[in-house]
């Protein structure tokens, strides 16, 4: 997630550069065709090039509420994540308090353990359901908090000194969901060891539950790309629109001054880099879980709840918080 104040320049060169090139290429040719070659013919009226433009941004905008929500909801189920995290450990420890601080250790450690695999697991490409570009991606790449999935599930096994169980979790489908189950297993044996009563059982798994549901929402999202006739005719319309600018903004701006057809280049380059740009916001957001700059910050989250969980435990050596890398969080 990026969390900068301003976008430096750099940034919007990272993703300008290739469309700005482009437009300026092709805005050249034609204004040199028009003006020194003498295609006149060249010369289209503006008005149904701006109707085609009005029609492009109010489908672009469509595109792009669509993604924002996408982009939220992933927030919110995050969200959701931290505070029933809390509740979970809070009322576990409250039900077993000191008596059985090893037993409870074992179990908030796993949730945390749970917590970063689904992270890991999320953070999966999908060919499909990725944009067909990646600067999104690349730009952040070489964050630490990236890392391949099966490496990444041998450290929190083995941070946990759970690293025998690496061959069979590894082949699992649902990682994640197993880290669950072992938890429904143990509350369950509380139960019948008689150190919870039904109703506390009833309660504890009920939190099970709602991280079912919140990781069922997640999956949702990172399975279901955004629907492809928004996302295909959106990035086809923006680029038919920018073809056809520079050939209808020669005669309005070749009446402003004997040189004014060259305005067409810098104009053309302006309007066609804004389209370029709404499209561009709808395409990186569609999905939050793509370890890109504009995606849900899952470590930061995971780190935030891991800090909380340890120091209801009475931990004091806690891991540090999470800080941007050059305004990214991730």
């Amino acid at each position: 997630m990026y969390v900068g104040k301003t976008i430096r320049i750099g940034l919007i060169i990272q993703f300008a550069w290739l469309n700005l090139l482009m437009t300026i290429v092709l805005s050249t040719v034609v204004c040199v065709l028009y003006k020194v070659v003498g295609w006149h013919f060249l010369a289209i009226p503006f008005l149904p090039v701006g109707t085609i433009g009005t029609a492009v941004a109010f489908f672009a905008g469509f595109k792009n509420n669509q993604a924002y929500d996408r982009l939220w909801e992933a927030r919110r189920i995050w969200g959701g994540f931290t505070n029933t995290s809390r509740m979970f450990a809070s009322t576990f420890l409250a039900l077993l308090g000191k008596e059985h601080e090893e037993l409870v250790k074992s179990v908030l450690i796993r949730h945390i353990a749970y917590l970063n695999v689904l992270r890991l697991q999320l953070r999966r490409h999908i060919p499909w359901a990725t944009t067909q570009y990646d600067k999104h991606r690349n730009y952040v790449s070489d964050a630490a908090e990236l890392q391949d999935f099966q490496s990444g599930l041998l450290e929190i096994l083995t941070q946990n000194g759970k690293e025998k169980y690496y061959e069979k979790v590894s082949k699992l489908n649902n990682p994640a969901a197993a880290f669950l189950k072992a938890q429904t297993d143990t509350i369950t044996k509380l139960k019948r060891d008689g150190l919870i009563d039904d109703y506390e059982h009833s309660d504890l798994l009920k939190y099970i539950y709602e991280f079912l549901n919140l990781q069922g929402g997640c999956e949702r999202i990172k399975t279901t790309p955004l629907f492809r006739q928004y996302s295909i005719f959106s990035r086809l319309f923006v680029k038919i629109f920018i073809l056809l600018l520079p050939f209808a903004l020669l005669n309005d701006l070749s009446k402003v001054a004997e040189w004014g057809v060259w305005l067409c280049i810098p104009f053309s380059t302006l309007i066609s880099w804004v389209f370029n740009t709404m499209e561009q916001i709808g395409e990186y957001s569609e999905n939050p879980f793509d370890s890109a700059l504009n995606d849900t910050p899952m470590s930061f989250i995971c780190r935030n709840i891991e800090i909380d969980l340890l120091e209801m435990m009475g931990e004091k050596n806690l891991p540090p918080k999470i800080v941007p890398t050059n305004d990214i969080l991730l």
